[in-house]
C-alpha cells in the first residue's frame, strides 16, 4: 500500500497505472506526494517549501521548458507526436491564440519550435553510444515509493535492467557539471535509484546549440551529496507538518 500525504491510500499496483495519465501525476500527485522538485524548496527550508506550494501556476511557461518538453517526446516517444496540436504560424497569430484556448498549452507546438526541436531530438536519436544504451529499454516509466517515511514519486525517462537514464537539454555542455550541483541532479539521482531500486544513474545530454550528444556517470561521491540532500529535504519537510499551522499562518500573513 501507498500511504500519500493527505493519508489517502492506494494499492501500489493501482496508483502506477493512475501515474501514466498526466493530470493525475503532475496535477493530483504533485499536491500529495514529494519529488526531487519539491525538495528544491525543502533544501532552503520549510518556509520555502510553503511558499513554493502556494505560488500560483505560470501564466506562460519558459521557452527551455517548452523546448525540453518536445525534445523529450521527440527522441523518447516520438509515436506521441500525433497527439500535439501543431500551427503553421506564430504565436502571436490567431490561429496559435485560439488553439491554446481550446487545448492544453503544453500541447500546442509552433511548426518553427517542432522543426528546431527535431534537430536537436534527431542527433539524440543518430547517436551511437544513445542508440546501444536504450536497446530494449523502456521509456516514461512512473514509479512511487517512500523515503524517510514519506511518499516520493518520480518517472524514468529511460529504464533498463538496473539502470535509470535521464535525458537533459542544456544550452552549454561544457558546463552541465556545474549546472548538474546547480540544479541539484544529485538529488534526483539519488532519489531514482531508490524508487526504481537501480543500481546505475546515467545523464544523455544534448546541447542544443552544437547538437553534441554525451552520456555522462558521475561519482559515488555525487551520488552520496544527492542521499545528503534528500535527508535534509525530508527533514525540513517533518518540520513543517510538524509546525503546518504556524508556516501556514506565517505565509498568509507575509502575503
Amino acid at each position: 500500500m501507498i500511504t500519500l500525504l493527505n493519508n489517502e491510500t492506494f494499492e501500489k499496483k493501482d496508483i502506477l497505472q493512475k501515474m501514466y495519465d498526466d493530470s493525475f501525476y503532475y496535477g493530483y500527485l504533485g499536491k500529495h506526494a514529494l519529488s526531487s522538485s519539491t525538495c528544491k524548496s525543502l533544501l532552503e527550508s520549510p518556509e520555502a517549501y510553503v511558499e513554493y506550494i502556494n505560488k500560483p501556476p505560470k501564466e506562460k511557461e519558459p521557452q527551455p521548458f517548452r523546448d525540453g518538453r518536445l525534445i523529450h517526446l521527440l527522441s523518447l516517444e516520438p509515436h506521441r507526436i500525433d497527439e500535439l496540436t501543431i500551427v503553421e504560424s506564430t504565436k502571436g497569430s490567431k490561429a496559435y491564440k485560439l488553439a491554446v484556448e481550446e487545448q492544453l498549452p503544453q500541447t500546442v507546438y509552433t511548426l518553427a519550435e517542432l522543426n528546431r526541436c527535431k534537430k536537436v531530438a534527431d542527433s539524440v536519436l543518430n547517436n551511437k553510444e544513445f542508440s546501444s544504451l536504450v536497446n530494449k529499454a523502456r521509456f516514461e516509466i512512473p514509479e512511487i515509493g517512500n523515503y524517510n517515511g514519506f511518499p516520493f514519486r518520480g518517472k524514468a525517462d529511460i529504464l533498463l535492467n538496473g539502470i535509470v537514464v535521464d535525458l537533459k537539454t542544456t544550452s552549454d555542455i561544457s558546463s552541465f557539471y556545474e549546472s548538474a550541483n546547480t540544479y541539484n541532479y544529485d538529488l534526483q539521482a539519488a532519489l531514482y535509484l531508490e524508487l526504481f531500486g537501480a543500481f546505475e544513474f546515467r545523464y544523455v545530454v544534448v546541447d542544443k546549440r552544437t547538437l553534441e550528444v554525451k552520456v555522462i556517470q558521475f561519482s559515488d561521491e555525487f551520488i552520496q551529496s544527492g542521499y545528503n540532500k534528500l535527508n535534509i529535504a525530508t527533514e525540513n519537510y517533518q518540520k513543517y507538518i510538524d509546525n503546518k499551522e504556524f508556516y501556514d499562518l506565517n505565509y498568509k500573513n507575509n502575503v
